[in-house]
């Protein structure tokens, strides 16, 4: 949207993504409070209606968006930490990009978006108390299927970064 629309509508974009992640989500983490019991995956399947939602959305076609705004507000209401270390490790890849490796904002938002991708299952396994038990599973396995979507959406930016580096820089004259 950065690209395409300016800095501004990036924002407004961005942060009506976040809010589609978060709302749902939390409107199921309060129903099954509310209604009691221990409906977990309920949240769940809110959290992969609603990315799936976004990504193969009926209103293009079913080509929407690289699940990265909306995965965010997804962790936000199911794993608050783990989405905040996912989103610091987006941060940190993308001011080096931009900083050091002087790569023009809008490129460095796909290596970051992949790099915090590849991070947050493993933030969640390492933060989670024995990911692998029969109560935590489906949120590890939730985490990694969510990092394969975000990684296969960005698979044309993934090949760009790819060829670049492949690619010897001319002599210089």
């Amino acid at each position: 949207a950065g690209r395409v629309l300016g800095k501004k509508w990036f924002w407004i974009v961005f942060l009506l993504d976040v809010a589609k992640g978060l709302l749902p989500v939390l409107a199921a983490n309060w129903l099954v409070a509310y209604r009691g019991g221990d409906a977990t995956w309920l949240p769940l399947a809110t959290a992969t209606a609603t990315v799936l939602g976004h990504v193969f959305t009926c209103f293009h076609r079913f080509h929407g968006g690289k699940a990265v705004a909306t995965a965010l507000g997804v962790l936000i209401a199911l794993i608050p930490v783990v989405a905040a270390a996912t989103a610091g490790v987006w941060l940190v890849v993308w001011v080096i990009g931009w900083a050091l490796f002087k790569t023009p904002k809008n490129n460095a938002v796909g290596p970051a978006s992949v790099a915090a991708a590849l991070a947050m299952p493993l933030f969640y396994v390492w933060l989670a108390e024995q990911p692998w038990q029969s109560a935590h599973l489906p949120l590890t396995i939730f985490c990694l299927l969510l990092a394969t979507l975000v990684i296969v959406r960005h698979r044309a930016n993934i090949a760009k970064l790819l060829t670049r580096a492949s690619v010897p820089s001319a002599p210089h004259a």
